[in-house]
């Protein structure tokens, strides 16, 4: 497992280094650049217990990239009653608009299942609403790449999660500029526990950017499979009713790899043993209907 989360990172960061700082960036908690993104706020939240640190607790002591990580008190176990929340703050980019935005991360999690838990929640207006990122139902705007994020009880160590917001500019109406807001939170019952608790790791904030259009898209579920691989994938999509898509395929540098039109199936296979190793991007699109789907795979060799 460890070597398939180290080959998503790896991939990433040729991506990383190609791009502004700030813009796509990685917060890694061992150096400064980019943490201005980072609020842990001890004024609304007098208890917060949300640390950046080398973890030295019993079982619960070591980062994924180390020395430091992102945790609830490097030191101590969580305390009953506990509610502890940080918030990182990105501005809406023309990938918010016109593309996808790429979230990835690490977490590992130990605690008393399901009384003490963690959660994510998405706000694409600056903190007057706030959206469930992991157990949305109503928007769709939200596709995860990974397993959901399971943020309680105990993951037996680093697990990876990569979620792509897909058209939340159609969906929340976000403007260039708008502030969007990402809100992890803690929160511990009654009972102490000497559980760990909750530390996260090299987050990843990437936009991919494909071309403007004023047209507001419904999203549509896909998924594609197996993912990674070395040539052939299986990509499925809702259509129901044979609506007309058309494929596109990117790789991560917004170069256009591969199209496919009249598409009236909700499935269809994507052959990739000519292309390089590497992660790319797909998109189909109903113009006429105005939906469209995003996605990611990676092709290796």
């Amino acid at each position: 497992m460890k070597r398939l989360i180290t080959l998503f990172f790896l991939l990433n960061v040729q991506l990383l280094y190609s791009q502004s700082p700030c813009d796509n960036y990685w917060l890694n908690f061992e150096d400064t650049l980019c943490l201005s993104h980072l609020i842990i706020d001890t004024t609304a939240y007098p208890q917060n217990i949300w640390q950046i640190g080398r973890p030295q607790k019993p079982s619960f002591d070591s980062a994924y990239s180390f020395p430091n990580a992102l945790i609830t008190d490097t030191l101590n176990f969580y305390p009953a009653n506990n509610n502890s929340v940080f918030i990182i703050r990105n501005t809406a980019a023309l990938g918010d608009l016109y593309g996808c935005r790429m979230f990835q991360g690490l977490y590992n999690v130990q605690t008393d299942s399901l009384h003490d838990y963690g959660r994510i929640e998405f706000s694409p207006d600056n903190g007057t609403t706030w959206v469930d990122l992991i157990n949305d139902t109503i928007y769709n705007a939200f596709i995860w790449e990974s397993q959901k994020p399971v943020l309680t009880g105990n993951s037996n160590g680093w697990k990876y999660f990569d979620v792509i917001l897909a058209d939340i500019g159609s969906v929340f109406n976000v403007q260039f500029g708008d502030t969007l807001l990402f809100r992890f939170s803690f929160t511990s019952d009654s009972i102490p526990d000497n559980f760990g608790g909750l530390m996260y790791d090299n987050f990843y904030f990437f936009q991919f950017i494909e071309g403007i259009s004023e047209i507001h898209f419904k999203p549509v579920k896909s998924a594609i499979y197996p993912n990674p691989s070395t040539d052939i994938f299986t990509l499925e999509f809702d259509n129901p009713v044979s609506d007309q898509f058309e494929l596109a395929v990117y790789d991560i540098h917004s170069k256009l790899i591969l199209k496919r039109q009249n598409i009236t199936e909700n499935q269809v296979v994507i052959d990739a043993s000519a292309f390089q190793p590497g992660i790319y991007i797909y998109k189909l699109t109903n113009i006429k209907a105005k939906k469209r789907c995003w996605g990611k795979f990676i092709t290796t060799k």
